[in-house]
């Protein structure tokens, strides 16, 4: 009887690991938002400490958000009175086990849009789960109903991602509207603490930059407040605040904001969290490499390229031309024309190849930024003829496809 007792409790602790581990969160962060220590947190998944009350179970779950059902199979919640309506619990229970998976998944499809859009209609897919969700939470409620919001919530700030990449931004800014919407339903700190930092960085890219700097700032307001807010979301908060610093020649406020996206990103493991929203070590490498080209130190970002090319030294497509076009930048601004030259050329046939007039766009603020400065020599004047070509290229085959 001990021994079954005891796999009991370590099918419990299991269990908390689990979906902890789902949403990225250490054993620190989960304690602080649960309100107890980091060691008690991992006496309960190693099944050394016992959890009696059912408000202690109970509170844990809300916040991992573990099934109900899964507490009654390990005998950590009391099953349901025969009673109660038997088709809407299996119900419930089914479609909340089909949704355990389902949030992942929704992150995923960043990674595999992002790797080549043109292997699946990730985009179609994502919207034809919103609008079944929605479909579907109309009929049912329960614990399905705050897992679907999630889920949609997640959707949708993979959409605006998309949006951003095809220069659709009203479209992004609707998304991430909709992901804070469903975030504040929720009450989830950490999802409206996402959503405020794409809507900051929305407004940038509108060249809002005064109201960019506000939603920021209430993004920060946010997460000093809610102590319990992930580091992964606080590390998303200082890339995007280096990245509007650096926009705005800010270089002393770049160097506080990335130096603190550093120090996160080298204590995070590799999550889908982080892959998904482009955080980890080497992403903020790079953030610091374009800062500091921005802010003409192209030197020093050469060097950090020494260091990326080594961390990551294959790339999808897509990250692929993005990387080359944003290190042509850096050479050509230390100088190496030639060089910087080769790389635009690559970057540039490879955006061409997935349709993207955002990546090619950037290689003409390059030309026009060295258009006053001695660099600006016949290569990037010719450079810049090839760069005005493939983005009518591109308006062109975009207008025939109704884009």
């Amino acid at each position: 009887m001990a021994d079954e007792k005891n796999l009991i409790d370590n099918a419990f602790g299991d269990l908390v690991k689990s979906f902890r581990e789902q949403r990225g969160w250490s054993q620190g962060e989960l304690a602080e938002k649960w309100g107890h220590t980091r060691e008690y947190v991992s006496q309960i998944e190693r099944g050394k400490r016992k959890l009696e009350k059912q408000e202690q179970i109970s509170r844990l779950a809300e916040i991992l958000g573990i099934p109900y059902e899964r507490l009654v199979a390990i005998g950590k919640a009391t099953p349901p009175s025969k009673a109660s309506t038997p088709l809407l619990q299996e119900s419930d229970a089914l479609l909340q086990a089909l949704l355990e998976p389902a949030q992942n998944t929704v992150k995923m499809s960043w990674l595999i849009w992002h790797g080549n859009e043109n292997i699946v209609d990730i985009e179609s897919g994502l919207r034809n789960l919103i609008r079944r969700l929605d479909d579907a939470l109309e009929l049912y409620r329960g614990q399905f109903y705050k897992p679907a919001l999630r889920i949609q919530a997640y959707a949708h700030e993979m959409l605006g991602k998309m949006a951003i990449e095809r220069v659709k931004t009203r479209e992004a800014i609707a998304h991430f509207q909709e992901m804070y919407d469903l975030a504040e339903e929720l009450g989830d700190a950490d999802l409206i603490a996402r959503a405020l930092i794409h809507q900051a960085e929305m407004l940038r890219r509108q060249h809002r930059f005064e109201a960019a700097i506000r939603r920021m700032s209430r993004a920060e307001e946010y997460i000093k407040k809610h102590k319990g807010i992930s580091l992964h979301t606080q590390g998303m908060l200082w890339k995007a605040s280096a990245i509007n610093n650096y926009v705005g020649g800010d270089e002393k406020g770049f160097l506080k904001a990335i130096d603190e996206a550093t120090a996160i990103a080298e204590r995070l493991p590799i999550t889908l969290d982080t892959l998904s929203t482009e955080f980890d070590k080497v992403e903020i490498l790079q953030v610091r490499a374009i800062g500091l080209t921005q802010l003409w130190h192209p030197e020093k970002a050469l060097e950090i390229y020494e260091l990326t090319d080594k961390l990551r030294p294959y790339r999808p497509l897509r990250d692929l031309a993005s990387y080359r076009i944003v290190k042509a930048q850096t050479y050509c601004q230390a100088g190496d024309v030639k060089t910087g030259v080769e790389h635009a050329m690559a970057g540039m046939a490879m955006a061409e190849s997935f349709n993207s007039i955002r990546y090619v766009t950037r290689l003409r603020q390059l030309c026009e930024r060295l258009s006053p400065t001695p660099i600006y020599d016949r290569r990037v004047k010719e450079l810049y003829g090839e760069v005005q070509q493939s983005i009518e290229r591109m308006s062109t085959s975009r207008e025939e496809k109704g884009h």
